[in-house]
């Protein structure tokens, strides 16, 4: 996708309903950024992100002010609209760390007074987790976590909205508990121990809805690549000579298409299948489409978004070594062996080679169900649930989160500005964590602590950490998304177009797609076309045109934090608007309500050929970073290079059993000087 301010709405304002107000409407902006501030030097020793991620190279400067974190009741985040994700005075602190400018006045520390068995930096799936497995192991514990947000759960956020007093729930990051049948015991145990039954979605996800209302799946062929907009509707999941006759490309580009897909080729003839995968360890998707397959550039840009939502970046980045392993078009034809995983293919991958789950296993809020079932273990008297069934309709009370007392105490809007053992001294049994609140600095004492947040920022809270460690962290820069919950008057237009999933092929937004047919606990789910419906939509913010992702996601997080609420909110209603128009949609009308989830750090970037060389045969950055510290240790889904719940969960796990004196031959392997 576009990681600029390049696309241009088809649609005047007037048009789209800019000029209404939906349900608590705000055009205060998002963060801005100054061009040509560099970082200031010298401020951070041994931190210079620049030299290792390239990407941190401007100071942020929001002229808006920092306060704006969207709209509605901030005593509970889950309902509030607007622009969320990584709100503004989330990422104050954090960002004037990453500047080297948080530490340049005179910041007295405040004693809390506080001390705890653990401190976890980070309440997303892998800080709860860990939080949750410290907790089993030491029953007595004291456990305080804290995190820069104004809700738990990371990118497992939950939005819901109220139109006409009805809810409607949705997800803000992580969906779903993905292929659990190859989850580690470890991931598996946490979901039973939880009471998640995952079989139930059996019942609880209509399988049928799609077939029910004769809805498919879509590609809309976008204007400025091909002559008009063109909805292109598939059967049975695949495109046709039917569904593309009209579309616009050409019937050479149109044949070369339907022959990749249906009945590709072996485009590699005389290699031997060992040799031949080994060509594709070295090719991007677009170059083996290109330079193999021989498919005409019409036939490239129509594919260029076809891996963008669930890799994070587009066929030009993307390994054709995975396009095969994951059964993308263009490979049948080679006849290679998939008998079992193939060593050069990306972590994930393989972990799921023989995996044949549904993609089912979804509460209506996505992965801030297994958050909120975590908090019902962990925080007495929260309102948060103690079963899965009563989780959709189970609300939190925020004031109880924090409690003088408890055992557990999650501490939201307070960022981790610095852990360190006392005295610098990495054999103490002490660590200082020092936390930002209501303007001030505190200072509690830890006997452990699991650093579960961005392992980005852990260089900037931790200074003393070897340098070798520190670019480790640096490399596993996080990939920059938007998921935004758009709540409809109805889905009229869907079900008179037959589609409920649309792939653009360029925009500002890569997907469109109706929320997943979830009733359970008391929820229900849209029954009828009439009814009010959530429809999720993705924008990759990674920079096209870079063959290594990395090179992108700079670019792209400064033009996702220098956006407005305003351009996010204008360019969505375009792109809905020419998808649905035929189907009499009038996004001025039927849009009641926008939560654009903001996450500059999004994806963990999952390492894959041909950019990661050192995959899978080391020294991986992911392993030399996560390292135990003293007293300190490593989670996030960032810490196992995988964008996935049970990866959180397995790092909370190895995290936790290091504290625990427990290290992996991984860990004694790995020599950090």
């Amino acid at each position: 996708m576009s990681g600029d301010n390049s696309y241009e709405p088809v649609y005047s304002d007037r048009e789209l309903g800019m000029d209404r107000r939906i349900s608590r409407r705000d055009f205060l902006d998002g963060m801005a950024v100054a061009a040509g501030a560099l970082v200031a030097g010298g401020a951070l020793s041994g931190c210079a992100a620049g030299k290792y991620g390239g990407i941190h190279n401007e100071v942020v400067n929001p002229p808006d002010g920092w306060k704006y974190a969207g709209t509605g009741d901030p005593a509970y985040p889950p309902a509030m609209q607007g622009l969320r994700g990584s709100t503004n005075p989330a990422m104050q602190i954090p960002h004037k760390l990453r500047d080297g400018v948080f530490w340049s006045g005179d910041q007295k520390i405040n004693a809390s007074g506080e001390h705890y068995d653990l401190v976890v930096v980070g309440a997303g799936i892998s800080g709860l987790s860990s939080a949750y497995f410290f907790h089993q192991q030491n029953p007595n514990a004291k456990i305080l976590v804290l995190d820069n947000h104004d809700d738990f759960g990371g990118h497992a956020r939950r939005n819901e909205f109220h139109p006409d007093g009805k809810l409607l729930i949705g997800y803000g990051g992580s969906q779903s508990i993905e292929d659990p049948t190859v989850w580690s015991p470890n991931a598996k145990k946490l979901l039973a121990d939880l009471g998640i039954e995952v079989k139930k979605f059996d019942k609880y996800y209509d399988q049928d809805f799609n077939k029910r209302w004769k809805l498919n799946d879509s590609v809309f062929m976008t204007r400025d690549m091909f002559p008009n907009d063109y909805l292109a509707v598939m059967k049975d999941d695949t495109l046709t000579a039917e569904s593309l006759k009209s579309s616009g490309m050409s019937p050479a580009a149109q044949a070369a298409y339907l022959q990749l897909q249906d009945k590709p080729g072996d485009y590699m003839p005389g290699l031997s299948d060992a040799e031949k995968k080994l060509k594709l360890v070295d090719l991007t998707y677009r170059n083996y489409l290109r330079d193999y397959a021989k498919m005409p550039e019409e036939v490239l840009n129509f594919m260029q978004t076809f891996t963008s939502d669930e890799w994070g970046f587009g066929i030009d980045a993307f390994g054709a070594i995975d396009s095969w392993a994951s059964e993308y078009p263009g490979f049948e034809g080679l006849k290679l062996d998939n008998s079992k995983p193939y060593k050069y293919c990306g972590p994930t991958i393989q972990i799921q080679w023989d995996a044949d789950d549904p993609y089912i296993y979804h509460f209506p809020d996505g992965n801030n169900g297994i958050c909120k079932l975590i908090i019902g273990q962990l925080i007495p008297g929260t309102g948060a649930p103690r079963t899965m069934d009563e989780e959709p309709l189970a609300k939190i009370d925020y004031s109880k989160l924090d409690v003088a007392g408890n055992a557990v105490r999650l501490r939201l809007n307070s960022p981790c500005v610095r852990v360190q053992h006392e005295g610098g001294n990495i054999g103490s049994k002490t660590v200082n964590v020092d936390f930002y609140r209501n303007g001030k600095v505190y200072r509690c004492t830890a006997g452990n602590v699991v650093m579960a947040c961005y392992n980005t920022m852990v260089p900037y809270l931790m200074q003393d950490l070897p340098q070798q460690q520190k670019e480790g962290l640096f490399y596993g820069t996080k990939l920059p998304i938007i998921y935004a919950m758009v709540q409809l008057r109805n889905w009229r237009a869907w079900e008179q177009l037959k589609i409920y999933h649309t792939r653009f092929t360029s925009g500002d937004w890569c997907v469109a797609e109706l929320d997943y047919p979830v009733s359970m606990g008391g929820y229900e789910f849209s029954k009828d076309p009439d009814q009010p419906i959530l429809v999720h939509m993705i924008r990759m913010a990674t920079a096209p045109g870079y063959e290594n992702p990395r090179g992108g996601i700079g670019p792209g997080r400064r033009e996702l934090f220098a956006r407005p609420f305003e351009r996010y909110e204008r360019t969505l209603r375009d792109q809905l608007a020419r998808l649905l128009g035929a189907g009499g949609f009038d996004p001025a009308k039927d849009i009641q309500g926008i939560t654009v989830n903001r996450w500059g750090h999004g994806y963990a970037l999952e390492y894959g050929r041909p950019w990661a060389t050192f995959w899978p045969d080391g020294p991986l950055p992911s392993v030399i970073g996560r390292q135990p510290y003293g007293r300190v240790t490593i989670a996030n889904s960032d810490s196992q290079n995988r964008a996935y719940a049970d990866a959180a969960i397995d790092a909370a796990w190895r995290a936790v059993q290091e504290l625990e004196g427990k290290p992996s031959a991984e860990q004694q392997a790995v020599p950090v000087p």
